[in-house]
């Protein structure tokens, strides 16, 4: 039985007291452009949306976009008992025939109706028919089955099924922040992770060329096209960093050039930022994990930035991480081997407890200035996924 529509529900955005319709509106835009011509209509409905004519596809689109609960396809009825029996019954039938069931529950919900009857009414009318028309055992408390009614203004929905969604805020509506974006794992679960808190991500990616070759460009493409799945939109950008590198290699201590990088990329990362409106600077960095990454050498990295930095993984470990990269679709790619640029020049002895002075010392050796007005220069703009 193909549904007549399919139903989205959100939570998050619920809590938004007077901002709410600003959300709203968002969400259904997000879902319009998700679904581009896999479905019809996309329209707001007193808490729910409704997505009409949708095609195959339509029903997984819609669990990747960020702000939507969860999502059923529907039967719709008029805000008639007889006819909301009736469709529950075929329902009922549909999903027994598409996977057998025992047992079943029906919870129905009422908003902004007319409608007399109440949800215990409802229930217990559509729980005989499918008792009885079906040969069905009720449960409440563990069916194999929930049939959900929710009758809203002069129509009744009716669905079996209900698929998760990813939850959080839809996207665009906590502004723009720039991601650093490597072709390793943990920076594209950052991007994801700001996205679900509604930010509008632009990626900028640093390379070593031409010290070293285009793998990592050609697996940011690729991660880009995965993260334009969940709602990525904006250009990115390239940066070639490799005569920076080398710059600094040659001026300062060994032990520090990975945190001298990392300093580099933010203010690189901040310049590009303002040509935005940016508001933040968004890193995959996860508190322990590598050498770089203690809390002395983070706060050391951090003191020249000028935004707000943002690490959305300080507190999650690797398994966790790769956990989550598996869900988004980015791990695959992004255990491809490829040159980093992180690596390039790497001291066998990179300082764990870098202090802010020890950086800034060894900044002295070299003009900052001009190195981050190079990478602004040949800094290399990408079209949307």
């Amino acid at each position: 039985m193909n549904p007549d529509l399919l139903l989205a529900h959100y939570h998050e955005i619920g809590l938004k007291g007077r901002n709410r319709p600003r959300f709203e509106r968002a969400l259904r835009d997000n879902l319009r452009r998700a679904l581009g011509d896999s479905a019809g209509k996309v329209r707001l409905v007193s808490g729910r949306v409704e997505i009409t004519e949708p095609k195959p596809d339509a029903l997984e689109l819609v669990t990747r976009v960020f702000g939507v609960a969860n999502v059923a396809p529907v039967l719709v009825a008029p805000a008639d008992l007889d006819a909301i029996v009736a469709t529950a019954l075929d329902v009922a039938r549909d999903a027994d025939t598409l996977t057998p069931f025992e047992t079943f529950e029906v919870r129905a919900r009422r908003a902004r109706t007319p409608f007399a009857p109440t949800s215990q009414v409802v229930n217990e009318k559509v729980g005989d028919a499918i008792r009885l028309g079906l040969a069905k055992r009720v449960d409440l408390s563990h069916p194999d089955v929930s049939v959900r009614i929710e009758i809203v203004h002069d129509k009744a929905y009716v669905s079996a099924a209900k698929l998760p969604g990813p939850g959080g805020l839809p996207v665009g509506t906590a502004g723009p922040v720039v991601t650093l974006l490597s072709a390793g794992i943990d920076s594209p679960v950052a991007t994801w992770r700001m996205m679900r808190r509604g930010a509008d991500p632009i990626a900028v990616h640093f390379h070593g060329q031409p010290f070293t070759d285009r793998s990592s460009e050609q697996k940011v493409t690729q991660l880009l096209e995965v993260l334009s799945r969940w709602g990525y939109r904006q250009p990115w950008w390239s940066v070639p960093m490799g005569e920076a590198q080398r710059e600094i290699t040659l001026s300062a201590p060994s032990s520090l050039r990975v945190l001298l990088y990392r300093r580099l990329m933010v203010r690189v990362a901040e310049g590009l930022a303002a040509r935005h409106g940016a508001l933040a600077v968004v890193t995959g960095e996860s508190l322990g994990q590598v050498a770089s990454q203690t809390l002395e050498n983070m706060a050391a990295v951090g003191s020249v930035a000028t935004l707000p930095l943002l690490r959305p993984l300080v507190g999650t470990d690797k398994v966790e991480i790769i956990d989550e990269a598996r869900r988004v679709g980015s791990y695959d790619i992004s255990a491809e081997a490829h040159q980093d640029c992180c690596t390039l020049f790497e001291p066998r002895d990179p300082a764990t407890h870098a202090s802010i002075a020890e950086l800034d010392e060894a900044e002295s050796g070299y003009d900052i200035d001009v190195l981050v007005t190079n990478c602004l220069e040949q800094a290399q703009k990408g079209s949307a996924p």
